[in-house]
């Protein structure tokens, strides 16, 4: 009801995450994240650096005009205007065998400023896990301004071992 007083929609969204080797010289790709993609990928070698790209797309994008959804009241005189319209937790953790704590890769906000926008993303550069193997990590995505609204995503993740030796 709140929200529908502001000319807002309910949360629809969608996660889409993925992990894959994180080139040296920049991760600057700032593409869509395609769940279909099978493309070849670079190996993830142990202890080398990983990324891993999330995307939060919200199906309730509005069409806006000034970041406000078209037919939102305007705020009155003097009334303060958040620059956030919607937060959202992303936390990444990874899954161990069960009895043991799964430890947390990384926790960052994603903040939305406008109802027109589609997609929020994250890029996550670690260190992949070692030995080499077959590893689970668990995307979380948590609303901070919308109770109950939250999605989680299991991206699994290969890990070889780096047979190059080093140079002398």
């Amino acid at each position: 009801a709140m929200l529908a007083a502001d000319g807002l929609a309910y949360p629809r969204l969608r996660l889409l995450a993925t992990c894959r080797a994180a080139e040296e010289g920049g991760d600057a790709s700032g593409r869509d994240i395609d769940p279909a993609d099978d493309g070849p990928r670079l190996a993830i070698h142990a202890g080398k650096p990983a990324l891993l790209e999330a995307e939060l797309r919200r199906e309730h994008a509005q069409d806006a005009v000034n970041g406000r959804p078209v037919g939102a009241p305007k705020p009155a005189a003097g009334e303060p205007q958040s620059k956030a319209l919607e937060v959202y937790w992303l936390v990444v953790e990874g899954l161990r065998p069960e009895g043991e704590r799964n430890p947390m890769v990384h926790c960052q906000a994603l903040v939305v400023t406008s109802a027109a926008t589609a997609a929020v993303r994250a890029r996550v550069r670690f260190a992949a896990p070692s030995p080499a193997g077959d590893y689970t990590l668990r995307v979380h995505v948590a609303s901070s301004t919308v109770v109950g609204v939250a999605l989680a995503q299991e991206v699994p993740l290969t890990v070889q071992e780096d047979d190059v030796p080093e140079l002398e």
